[in-house]
């Protein structure tokens, strides 16, 4: 019999929100996610719903509001904060405004690879970033979602290797550690607005960008662009998070399935992603006919450590950072 996949298996009602049993719950915990309906983070937020209904026996309910229906990511984390919402999946950009500890989970190269990620969010160093946040913000992190990879397409010629970087206009968003982290590498950052990237590629004013393959094809940037890096720069995360007022409200035994739940929910994520990333990068090649290629990550992780050092040293967070970056070896 043949496999079914996850994603084709989840994504068949992916627009439908769950709204659970008509029996009633004993508690009710509303969750915000800022992706659209048949988003990977949208679907693991319901398979989340659907393994705490499952493991508490009915008594928890998790209603999901997708698709910013909520709030954008930072309206959604000041939600948690002031107990408007008990919950969302945000990015761990927004959430260092509350405390820098999860912005390290953003810079470039912080994870060699999927598996450094995974090695870091399911052991004691992620246990540790969940509790300093908690501890300092009331607000937990209770799962990891996340494990696409984010690579360098551009428009003028491949990148073979860190030395084809020499002088490129690579565009970014405004945020000085990504501007530093291309003069690193010795290209040249070049803000432009995310709706205006395709025209930016299309017209030479940059002449690549970085991303996930989804942004590639969704935002049709593989029609001007037809050379993809596979850097695997960021391995994206995105905790799932609970305010530790409202998980306190639970009985104990509930707090410990809704955990739970929400363990398993992020392994499902990171395996959905992956399974997204293979199916992306088959339509990158057959349908937009782009070329890739993959060059030696060595010289390109070596020039990042520099950017991650001096935001952890700049945040007061470098044993944090230096527990993750020797968590590689």
């Amino acid at each position: 019999m043949k496999r079914r996949t996850i994603l084709g298996s989840v994504l068949v009602g992916a627009a439908l929100l769950w709204t659970g049993t008509a029996s009633a719950a004993d508690y009710t915990l509303k969750l915000g996610v800022a992706t659209p309906s048949d988003h990977p983070h949208s679907v693991s937020a319901r398979e989340f719903a659907k393994l705490v209904k499952d493991k508490t026996g009915g008594k928890v309910r998790v209603r999901v509001f997708d698709n910013a229906s909520l709030g954008s990511n930072p309206e959604l984390m000041d939600g948690v904060k002031t107990g408007v919402i008990d919950m969302c999946v945000n990015t761990p950009g927004v959430m260092a405004e509350y405390d820098p500890v999860t912005g390290l989970l953003e810079l470039p190269y912080l994870f060699a690879d999927k598996a450094h990620m995974m090695t870091v969010t399911r052991g004691p160093i992620g246990q540790q970033i969940a509790d300093d946040y908690a501890k300092n913000t009331g607000i937990r992190i209770v799962g990891y979602f996340g494990g696409a990879q984010r690579n360098m397409i551009t428009s003028t010629k491949p990148i073979e290797s860190i030395d084809d970087l020499s002088g490129m206009k690579m565009r970014t968003w405004e945020w000085s550690v990504m501007l530093n982290w291309w003069k690193d590498l010795g290209a040249i950052g070049s803000v432009v607005a995310f709706p205006e990237v395709y025209t930016a590629l299309q017209t030479g004013v940059v002449d690549g960008a970085e991303n996930e393959f989804t942004t590639f094809t969704v935002a049709r940037w593989a029609e001007v662009a037809k050379n993809i890096a596979l850097t695997q720069h960021n391995i994206t995360v995105r905790p799932l998070v609970v305010s530790e007022k409202s998980l306190a409200e639970l009985p104990a035994d509930l707090q410990e399935a809704v955990r739970q739940a929400a363990l398993e929910a992020a392994d499902f994520d990171v395996a959905l992603e992956g399974e997204l990333d293979e199916k992306s990068m088959a339509k990158l090649k057959a349908d937009y006919g782009v070329t890739f290629t993959t060059p030696d990550k060595t010289p390109f992780i070596e020039r990042s450590i520099g950017v991650v050092k001096a935001f952890a040293k700049e945040k007061g967070i470098t044993s944090v950072a230096d527990k993750i970056l020797a968590a590689s070896k």
